[in-house]
């Protein structure tokens, strides 16, 4: 991991300062996180950014729609798993909290951005987030709901393991870029909006018998 975003930073970031050109860093609220590989290269990534006067956006949790499974984070697997196994069983016991921004609001922000790029600079905090903390034990209780309204029987299973990822360290997202954008979607509609494309593809799936 840390080999090979290495050598992507420095191929990226030596034609961004070869050919000039304006660019946003895809940050992480975890770059504060030493202690986990993914902060760190993030951190990284902002100082090569501050070097060449680019900006930095810092991502709080974005999802959507997922059509690469493979890639699927704590919704998209939730969902997933809810269709697959009726069984929500969770990696922790879910007390954990995260901001959630869904995708289409994450995309608006990045416009925004680039559209008044001139007026930020590098050492602006741009937290590209919605500011609401939700557990992630609440984000299965949400998803269990939406089977139900379907009447399916969906059983949410929390681990007794505690976070790892970011060991329940918390940052306060910085306010400054809702001056020129304001995040819409709510996390229970966001989490709709996937349940609901999710669940056309599955009744493709089982009208096609292509499981």
């Amino acid at each position: 991991f840390l080999d090979n975003n290495a050598r992507m930073m420095v191929n990226a970031f030596e034609y961004i300062q070869r050919y000039k050109k304006p660019f946003i860093f895809a940050s992480s609220q975890m770059s504060n996180m030493s202690y986990s590989p993914y902060g760190v290269m993030k951190r990284v990534g902002e100082l090569y950014t501050k070097s060449l006067n680019g900006l930095i956006v810092k991502f709080w949790n974005v999802y959507g729609i997922e059509k690469d499974m493979e890639k699927a984070h704590v919704i998209t697997d939730f969902i997933k798993k809810g269709f697959e196994t009726g069984t929500i069983d969770m990696m922790t016991d879910g007390t954990e909290e995260r901001e959630f921004l869904y995708a289409e609001d994450c995309c608006e922000a990045l416009e925004t951005i680039m559209e008044k790029y001139s007026d930020f600079t590098s050492d602006d905090d741009l937290h590209i987030t919605t500011g609401v903390s939700t557990s992630i034990l609440a984000i299965a209780g949400t998803i269990q709901n939406l089977f139900r309204q379907e009447d399916r029987k969906v059983t949410v299973v929390p681990a007794e393991s505690k976070d790892e990822v970011q060991k329940d360290a918390r940052n306060e997202p910085d306010n400054y870029i809702r001056q020129w954008w304001l995040p819409k979607t709510s996390v229970a509609d966001g989490i709709a909006k996937v349940f609901n494309e999710m669940k056309e593809e599955y009744e493709l799936r089982d009208l096609h018998g292509d499981f």
